[in-house]
């Protein structure tokens, strides 16, 4: 046999080997979903994985951690650390800093049994960060270059979500990450494995991409030797030298690609890819039992029954195909629950399947028998329509799935009927594949959630580019607050008698590398949305009290608002936030005033309410953003602590012109007296604008008439009394 025979030969002797290893994988991680550290590296010991598998250095779990969660993991980790505690026991990150999430080892274990640090964070490396990000994405398995920071090699890594199951679209494996289940490798040793100890060849693995690069280069260049190189795809490629013939292991690109399928395969990861995503071993053992069963349960949804998305992908193919001979047009409506994860917060995950289940039939019972409805994973499901006739018009069709979710849902164990708002993305038309189609019809569903959710969006070709712009700009924003892209400006606030600056409200600005300044509207949402909203709302706290604080010990008694998001205010760690914001800063608290919009006042009122009296014990004013494009009644505000009311710019702008405007206005400010606040207009533009609201006895106002929103020097030079040193001296000093 030639040289390249028996590589060939030998890569393929190892993949058979290694299927025992599946087999006990399998079954270990079936019988023990909750296993240890100490679990995990008594079964390597029991199946000999490093005696078996000289390449492999190590493997464990990688979970992402908000910072909201870091305490939690922090708690488990001690009980159970998957790497080495502080000297005192406790769990400190590595490296330290504040960042939006963080990437711990939950469980691991290595050849050496080297103890790095239980607290390192693998995500602070930005190769590593976009390496875990494109496998999320993607939900398949990855392989990758190990930072020599983080010891080199090769990693295998397999994205996990809840569930289980792999969700069918970018944005629910986003939801529903957990983390990555990887293998670090010795590239050297598979390589050396696939040559066999020979001489006269030598390869090269080559790996290039924005964020990092890597060679691992095994034996030595003949004399004379032929060099062939393979573009592999995903950064990867391969350059071999060996005096072969063209029909050899190098030779030719189906032979390359075993080398290659062999590092794949030649790792511990190949049997947790089952366990972790699919389940598929466990299914593969009950063949001869239940074929007809398992055939099912591979195509319909566990749960409710429906279509699963291999069953909906095939049926969308048959679509496709069949209204192509028809000559008809075809519509896939892409379904989604807003904010279902509040259901199985709040009334547990029981009451979230019953929800499920609940929907399910009550979407089927609005479609026709000729439609497909199925279920694509979480609370996402799919239904595709014949364009035959008119009365099947997926506007149509659309409009009547919602009415059917517009009722009141009962659950079994629940008191209160549960209402829910719902999101519909419809595509229509050819496509050269199911999955294109089922994409546009995702993307019009972004579209509709972004429009106010509970409704409908048609997809159009335009909408594609503002998706990927999106998708970008979340991607950036992960790394935003780390490079110090985040800067405040702050807006004067001034008395309406006198026209004395009393305070300013600090502004979020976002300086993009290469895009410049991004208006706050094209990036919160998405902070909100992604829950990054929290980490930075925590810096947005701290630096805005620090230099509130440094103004006053200046001699300029200001008081400085800061937004605080719905998303802050779901979790009673925002008071911790303040309550350490005024700690570091030593800002007096009487002269922080937080504002809330009234929409997120509305939202589990008893709960805000909750939050923002703990707020005032601190010392703290509060303040009511946009008021008036709520539907808070007075009863309903009562329950909140509130000190100011902020009148939106909408009734501020035409209170010159509307005479509707001009009597709300008064209404406003009338009810601030009733309650004791006080009341500020916003998005003051004009003389007449000002005229007007002071003659309907505003107190304060804001808006480009008085001042722009002012970086901190601009605003010292202007607006404030001299400092008794320079900034630039202070920063100095200090």
């Amino acid at each position: 046999m030639s040289a390249s025979g028996e590589i060939a030969s030998a890569l393929e002797l190892a993949i058979q080997n290694e299927q025992s290893l599946v087999i006990n994988a399998t079954a270990f991680f079936v019988d023990n979903p909750a296993s240890s550290n100490a679990d995990f590296a008594n079964w390597l010991t029991a199946v000999q994985a490093f005696d078996r598998y000289p390449e492999l250095r190590g493997a464990g779990f990688l979970e992402m951690v908000e910072a909201a969660e870091v305490r939690e993991f922090a708690a488990r980790a001690i009980l159970d650390p998957a790497g080495s505690l502080a000297s005192d026991g406790t769990f400190h990150i590595t490296p330290a800093g504040s960042r939006p999430f963080y990437c711990f080892l939950a469980i691991q274990e290595s050849r050496d049994h080297e103890a790095t640090p239980a607290g390192r964070d693998y995500c602070s490396d930005d190769a590593r960060k976009w390496q875990i990000a494109r496998a999320r994405d993607a939900g398949q398995v990855s392989y990758d270059p190990i930072p020599e920071s983080f010891g080199g090699g090769l990693s295998v890594q397999v994205p996990v979500y809840t569930g289980g199951a792999v969700p069918a679209t970018v944005g629910a494996r986003r939801r529903t990450f957990i983390g990555v289940f990887g293998a670090q490798l010795d590239a050297a040793a598979v390589l050396e494995q696939a040559l066999a100890g020979r001489t006269d060849m030598a390869v090269t693995l080559r790996y290039r991409d924005a964020f990092s690069k890597a060679e691992f280069t095994v034996g030595i260049v003949p004399p004379g030797a032929s060099t062939t190189i393979v573009d592999l795809g995903g950064g990867w490629s391969t350059e071999t030298h060996g005096i072969v013939d063209s029909s050899g292991v190098f030779g030719n690109r189906t032979a390359v690609m075993l080398l290659i399928g062999g590092l794949a395969a030649n790792t511990l990861l190949s049997a947790f890819v089952f366990v972790l995503a699919t389940g598929r071993a466990r299914a593969l053992r009950m063949v001869d039992e239940r074929t007809g069963e398992l055939r099912h349960l591979a195509l319909h949804d566990a749960l409710t029954g429906l279509p699963n998305r291999a069953l909906i992908m095939d049926r969308i193919e048959q679509l496709l195909a069949r209204n192509r001979r028809q000559r008809t047009t075809p519509a896939v409506l892409f379904v989604d629950l807003d904010d279902f994860k509040n259901v199985n917060d709040t009334l547990g995950h029981a009451a979230g399947d019953d929800l499920l289940c609940a929907v399910a039939e009550r979407l089927t019972s609005a479609l026709r028998d000729a439609d497909t409805i199925g279920r694509m994973g979480g609370d996402e499901f799919v239904v595709l329509i014949d364009g035959a006739d008119s009365a099947s018009s997926p506007e149509r069709v659309a409009e009547r799935l919602l009415e059917a979710l517009q009722e009141p849902f009962v659950l079994a164990d629940g008191t209160t009927p549960l209402t829910i708002n719902t999101s519909i993305g419809l595509a229509l038309g050819d496509r050269d594949n199911p999955g294109d189609l089922l994409r546009d019809a995702d993307v019009a569903l972004y579209q509709a959630k972004a429009g106010g959710k509970n409704r409908s969006a048609m997809f159009h070709a335009e909408m594609q580019s503002d998706i990927l712009n999106r998708v970008e700009l979340e991607f950036d924003l992960r790394s935003a607050l780390d490079a110090g892209q985040f800067r405040l400006v702050y807006q004067p606030i001034y008395n309406l008698e006198d026209l004395a600056l009393i305070g300013v409200e600090a502004l979020l600005r976002w300086d993009h590398p290469t895009r410049g300044v991004i208006q706050p509207d094209d990036f919160i949402p998405i902070l909100e949305q992604t829950g990054q909203i929290r980490a930075v709302g925590r810096w947005v706290l701290d630096r805005a009290c620090m230099q509130t604080a440094e103004w006053r010990s200046s001699g300029n008694a200001l008081d400085i608002s800061v937004n605080v998001s719905a998303r802050q205010l779901e979790h009673d760690s925002l008071v911790e936030d303040i309550w350490q914001a005024l700690e570091h800063s030593g800002l007096d608290p009487t002269a922080l005033i937080i504002e809330v919009t009234e929409t997120a006042l509305m939202h589990d009122a008893a709960d805000t309410a909750r939050r923002l009296h703990a707020i005032k014990r601190l010392g703290v004013r509060v303040a009511v953003d946009d008021f008036g494009t709520g539907y808070s009644s007075l009863a309903y505000l009562q329950l909140f602590p509130v000190d100011c009311l902020k009148i939106d710019r909408v009734f501020t702008n035409a209170i010159a012109t509307s005479p509707e405007s001009r009597a709300l206005v008064g209404t406003l400010v009338q009810l601030g007296r009733d309650l004791g606040l006080r009341t500020l207009a916003e998005g003051v533009e004009t003389t007449d604008e000002l005229d007007h609201l002071r003659g309907e006895h505003v107190t304060e106002a804001q808006g480009f008439l008085l001042s722009r929103p002012l970086d901190p020097e601009t605003l010292e030079t202007q607006l404030l009394v001299p400092t008794r040193a320079t900034r630039s001296e202070r920063l100095d000093a200090g």
